[in-house]
């Protein structure tokens, strides 16, 4: 079952694949967070805009992966 994915990622060593997808994630949800808090500077209440300061993955710290393949 594991075989492939060691094969493919010399048994984790090279993550590159999936070091770029979590890379896309984090941006997306960077892109999401700004959009939000433009949204919040035109809505009643409290603005969450320049509150938090996501740029990239320096602001995450990854403590391992999780990857779920079919077979």
């Amino acid at each position: 079952m594991f075989e492939p994915f060691n094969k493919a990622t010399d048994d984790g060593r090279s993550m590159k694949v999936y070091s770029t997808l979590l890379d896309q994630a984090i941006h997306s949800m960077i892109e999401r967070q700004q959009e939000q808090e433009v949204d919040s500077l035109f809505s009643p209440g409290k603005t969450s805009a320049l509150t938090q300061n996501l740029t990239g993955m320096e602001d995450f710290e990854r403590v391992g992966f999780l990857v779920i393949q079919s077979v």
